[in-house]
């Protein structure tokens, strides 16, 4: 007793063959399709990411500006702080003090000072 059935395998008559439907509808569900609501989310999407890239562009230009003219001026107040420490070092000297000194009628010590000692026996 012999079956025709043509989703059996002939060699083995106990394996069936798995039969796969092409109608039309499940050709639609399982493939992609370009609608309009597709192009414009696609197209939405480019356009916050160009906007994102600009902005972010255009930021980072901003930064780097900054940044240029913040190490500009930091070399600028490298410089002062240098010629400050130089003018101090200058204006702190014994004869820069015993010129300016002069003026009001003080004179530079010219005899080493005396040590004053407390006789212990007393």
């Amino acid at each position: 007793m012999e079956i025709n059935n043509p989703n059996m395998d002939q060699n083995n008559p106990e394996i069936e063959i798995p039969t796969q439907d092409f109608d039309a509808q499940n050709q639609v569900e399982n493939s992609f399709v370009w609608t309009t609501k597709t192009t414009v989310i696609v197209i939405f999407i480019l356009f916050i990411s160009m906007v994102f890239y600009i902005y972010n562009s255009l930021h980072v230009a901003k930064a780097i500006k900054h940044r240029e003219e913040l190490k500009t001026t930091l070399k600028e107040f490298h410089s002062e702080r240098i010629s400050l420490e130089s003018e101090i070092t200058n204006a702190s000297k014994q004869t820069e003090i015993a010129e300016k000194l002069k003026d009001n009628g003080l004179k530079e010590i010219t005899t080493p000072p005396i040590k004053i000692t407390r006789d212990p026996k007393k």
